[in-house]
């Protein structure tokens, strides 16, 4: 969306929508409010959006959440008690009670600023019957708080963006919209661990467990990118965002170039087949699993697939370097990367607790990215291939995720030692085979002017 192009009334509407959502009963706690209207303030700051109505938008539809919460909770609570979503979350309701009974009113005022209880403590205070004339006074000075609170922070940062970024004023938003991805793709995985309603729910209406809902999730995501990306490139759309970037990025790295060529040696097939090949062998030898081979398959595949789009949309690399075999669209060397490290972070991690399982995913988000930016750094691709790569990289370790949750395969987890000195070894391979090109790559890449 576009907020330039939006009048004045429609984005006061639409920030007063997410400020009623985020303090509505207990949908409050499934919107990410907070999130969204630091997204939206942090633009209309950019674009010199007068600040009062964004600050009236949203104490008006904080009172009229908690106002409408107050009424369903004095009015329809033994109905709503059986309904989606407030049966979902009985735990949070449980919470609400004991917040509102200790504290009282106060805990209307306290409780508009704390997380999940925020849309709770209203509909408590109505099932209580607290006196409307007290609980709307309260509301009217939490509200008057937490709107200046919460739009404050993203109007200030995008009216000083371009004076702080300068001409890094392109990547902020592309690099905001990887950190909203990352936290709701956290947040979403929370949800769907197998305590969780939204867990729940797909088991009863869908049928599936938590974790083959996970995946189909992410397989859904992933090839849905792709092809927008594919999209996008055929329409060629975009096209000066791509080249802006992929300028802006070349002459960032010149005096990192060497660290550079480096990071993107280590995303080569010459380096990551043989890597992969290393970890199936040592799957096979701690277990007695071939889900190490079924990686190297789904790896071999994913080359195949670049392979075929590269074909199939012929585009040209940017042109500020030595000619380059080979088509840009998509990035082999950030489609295998990402393939890779998804898939070694899912078969390491399997059998180990969810807080571990996460901290390997994230880990293995480091050097994926760093090797997609490093094809930029390079010269060798435009940003717009990086991106499908990554979703490309996504479908490979979606697919192998569905393969290990088939109904008649037990997972077994490998000890967390062997976890450890597996994946030493792994990136030790991976590490002296990208060393071991460093000269040749540099001298290659070096020959690019600047």
């Amino acid at each position: 969306m576009d907020l330039a192009q939006l009048s004045p009334p429609a984005l006061m509407l639409l920030i007063g929508l997410i400020a009623l959502c985020e303090s509505l009963a207990f949908v409050g706690i499934l919107v990410p409010g907070i999130a969204l209207l630091f997204t939206i303030t942090l633009i209309a700051g950019e674009q010199q959006f007068s600040l009062l109505p964004l600050l009236l938008s949203a104490f008006a539809g904080a009172v009229a959440g908690d106002s409408l919460s107050y009424y369903l909770g004095r009015y329809a609570d033994p109905w709503l008690q059986h309904r989606w979503p407030f049966s979902a979350y009985p735990n949070w309701h449980r919470r609400g009670i004991n917040f509102f009974m200790r504290y009282g009113q106060l805990s209307i005022l306290a409780g508009r600023f704390i997380g999940p209880i925020r849309p709770i403590v209203p509909f408590v205070a109505g099932t209580f019957e607290m006196p409307a004339a007290r609980f709307f006074g309260v509301n009217a000075l939490s509200a008057a708080l937490w709107a200046p609170a919460t739009i404050l922070p993203g109007y200030w940062i995008g009216q000083s963006a371009e004076a702080m970024l300068g001409h890094w004023q392109a990547l902020f938003y592309p690099a905001l919209g990887l950190v909203v991805l990352v936290l709701i793709a956290t947040v979403l995985h929370q949800h769907l661990q197998p305590d969780q309603p939204l867990a729940r729910w797909g088991a009863r209406r869908l049928g599936l467990k938590p974790e083959r809902l996970a995946a189909l999730l992410l397989l859904t995501a992933a090839s849905s990118g792709l092809l927008i990306l594919c999209a996008l490139q055929y329409l060629g759309s975009a096209q000066d965002w791509n080249q802006h970037i992929q300028q802006l990025l070349w002459q960032s790295a010149a005096q990192a170039r060497p660290l550079w060529v480096f990071i993107s040696g280590l995303g080569d097939s010459s380096s990551v087949i043989p890597a992969a090949l290393l970890l199936a062998a040592g799957l096979h030898g701690l277990r007695r699993s071939r889900d190490g081979w079924r990686l190297v398959l789904l790896l071999l595949l994913c080359v195949a697939l670049n392979s075929v789009l590269k074909e199939l949309f012929q585009a040209p690399r940017p042109n500020i370097g030595p000619t380059i075999p080979g088509f840009s669209f998509p990035s082999g060397h950030s489609s295998t990367s990402a393939a890779f490290f998804a898939m070694l972070a899912i078969l390491l991690g399997i059998g180990h607790r969810l807080p571990w399982r996460r901290l390997g995913y994230l880990s293995a988000l480091v050097p994926a990215v760093a090797i997609g930016l490093s094809r930029i750094m390079v010269g060798a691709h435009w940003p717009l291939d990086v991106l499908a790569a990554w979703c490309e990289g996504l479908m490979a370790a979606a697919a192998l995720r569905l393969w290990l949750l088939r109904p008649q395969r037990a997972l077994k987890p490998i000890q967390g030692r062997d976890v450890l000195l597996l994946s030493a070894a792994v990136l030790l391979l991976l590490g002296s085979l990208a060393f071991w090109h460093f000269d040749a790559r540099l001298m290659y890449y070096q020959a690019m002017p600047s």
